[in-house]
């Protein structure tokens, strides 16, 4: 094998290791930052805030939200049919409106649908 060969397979090793390394790291690093959101938004919401500002970091404020799921689209329909006609077509933009106003304790989570949540914190940097 070449000289020339020899430093390109080294220099790609090396590489890879390295992005092998950074990924694990990162890895770990997104499971602090979600705990650490989780306990944030869990403490914010306990304070009864949607959002705090702060000088030198920014704002932070809460970003919780819900998507609908059809489970079974016949009672979902039925439902649709009875108290919201122009969701005939199920929209799931619509669909997902009701669930978080069902979340929010504004009326019922329709027949046949079920929902994913999302919690985030939104941060918003402070000028510089």
């Amino acid at each position: 094998m070449s000289q020339k060969l020899d430093a390109l397979i080294s220099d790609f090793a090396n590489a890879k290791a390295r992005l092998q390394n950074l990924e694990a790291e990162k890895k770990e690093l997104e499971a602090e930052v979600r705990v650490a959101e989780a306990l944030l938004f869990d403490a914010l919401e306990d304070d009864g805030l949607r959002s705090v500002k702060t000088d030198d970091l920014g704002t932070f404020s809460m970003n919780d939200l819900a998507w609908a799921k059809i489970e079974d689209r016949e009672k979902a329909l039925a439902w649709a049919d009875q108290n919201r006609p122009e969701m005939l077509t199920l929209n799931h933009m619509q669909l997902s409106m009701v669930v978080r106003e069902a979340l929010k304790g504004e009326g019922e989570i329709p027949p046949g649908v079920d929902f994913t949540t999302s919690r985030k914190i939104n941060w918003r940097k402070a000028a510089k």
